[in-house]
């Protein structure tokens, strides 16, 4: 099998001729789909995307190829009238998903990743994916979340124990658990729309901002930790890396 431990760049870095060298050789293209939505007091608010850019760096390790800059324009969820949330229309990503995967194989990429942070992004890879696999038969295509791209059995939720215990594994640095407190008032909370009201809310998540768990949805992110999240990147990066180089016939 190829070394390819080091072998792998961003996308915007390169220079044309250093593009198509290391495409040649290590036809790979990472693209991590994030979101800017509020995650809770100890979490970020690009917290979907700083994930499956992390993971991405750890799949390029192992395969050689480019991670694309992260798409941060997304839509779906819960979380719409929370304030840094900023939600796009589904026709709005669904277009540049489309053009960019297609510009993406017609470049000469034989394997092409789209790793979505945020759940919701599902929905739209649904659609979406079916219609690229079938026009590129001789190339990989694989997308989803780290709970669907591959048949682990992962767990999933929104600013509570997995999430935060993802975060912890990937991006400690970016998480504060000591924020996890009560006493926050609405005024810094809520966008210009204000609180939504009960029938608008989403169920399952905490929506008064004097509870140190607002925002979250699921098990109490004060039980996290970065074991937890590891094991489960560690199982995912292994499955789809494998999958990778065997199509590339590198195992």
């Amino acid at each position: 099998m190829t070394d390819a431990k080091c072998n792998w760049r961003r996308y915007e870095e390169l220079r044309p001729d250093d593009l198509h060298d290391l495409v040649n050789a290590h036809p790979v293209a990472y693209w991590p789909l994030g979101l800017l939505e509020h995650h809770g007091w100890a979490l970020p608010i690009g917290y979907d995307g700083l994930k499956a850019d992390r993971i991405c760096q750890r799949l390029a390790r192992q395969t050689g190829g480019v991670i694309l800059p992260t798409m941060w324009w997304g839509g779906g969820g819960g979380h719409g009238d929370f304030r840094w949330t900023h939600y796009q229309s589904q026709e709005a990503t669904a277009a540049i998903l489309d053009s960019t995967v297609r510009q993406l194989f017609l470049s000469g990429f034989r394997v092409v990743v789209l790793l979505a942070g945020h759940y919701p992004w599902q929905s739209l890879l649904n659609e979406r994916v079916p219609g690229l696999v079938a026009d590129h038969a001789d190339r990989l295509l694989l997308a989803g979340t780290e709970l669907t791209i591959a048949d682990l059995g992962l767990q999933g939720d929104h600013a509570a124990l997995e999430e935060t215990s993802y975060g912890l594994a990937l991006f400690p640095e970016h998480i504060d658990m000591t924020a996890l407190t009560a006493g926050r008032g609405a005024d810094s909370t809520w966008s210009t729309a204000g609180a939504p009201a009960e029938s608008g809310r989403h169920p399952g998540v905490e929506y008064d901002p004097a509870e140190p768990l607002f925002g979250q949805l699921g098990e109490d992110a004060r039980q996290a930790n970065a074991d937890r999240g590891e094991a489960g990147v560690v199982r995912l990066v292994e499955e789809l890396s494998s999958q990778i180089l065997r199509f590339l016939g590198e195992s």
